[in-house]
């Protein structure tokens, strides 16, 4: 590392050290949005989540078995099922109440005017299949796989050298 007068440079041993490093980082931002979707869940009621287009309430499941790569796949329905941030590819969880951050997390598989699928890596718990289902965001994960994606396309990439920290 340097920390002379142009200010902090940190220099990586090889690119694999560097997509390491950031794939390490962005676990943690990661984490750190689940953590704030928690508190949030925490904080305001359903009503007030779905509002802002955090949570969708009164869905009702439909398990449609099991799909690509084993994944148990249930549709969510509802007939007035308002504008949402939820979307295909965002982790989510199912809860059939107040979320604690301990229930079924899954994966929107597809999304609709008035359904979300979701893949489960296991069959889920009767709760999530029921009449009255509560699914919230839990993690946006579009931005944190386009980050990931990124980083496996700086082979060659003719700036490398200085991402690296091999030269200014």
């Amino acid at each position: 590392m340097n920390t002379s007068g142009k200010g902090f440079l940190k220099r990586f041993r090889s690119l694999d050290f560097y997509r390491k490093h950031f794939k390490r980082l962005i676990d943690v931002e990661r984490k750190a949005q689940m953590e704030e979707h928690l508190a949030e869940i925490r904080r305001l009621s359903g009503r007030e989540r779905e509002k802002r287009g955090r949570a969708l309430l009164g869905m009702r499941a439909r398990y449609m078995g099991v799909g690509v790569g084993g994944m148990h796949l249930v549709r969510y329905t509802r007939e007035d099922m308002p504008e949402t941030e939820i979307s295909v590819g965002d982790v989510v969880l199912v809860s059939s109440g107040r979320p604690t951050g301990r229930e079924v997390q899954g994966t929107v598989y597809e999304k609709g005017k008035t359904f979300i699928t979701v893949a489960f890596s296991e069959k889920p718990p009767p709760y999530a299949l029921g009449r009255r289902v509560r699914i919230d965001l839990f993690s946006n994960e579009t931005t944190f796989r386009r980050m990931e994606e990124a980083l496996e396309l700086l082979d060659g990439h003719p700036l490398l050298d200085i991402l690296l920290g091999e030269r200014c």
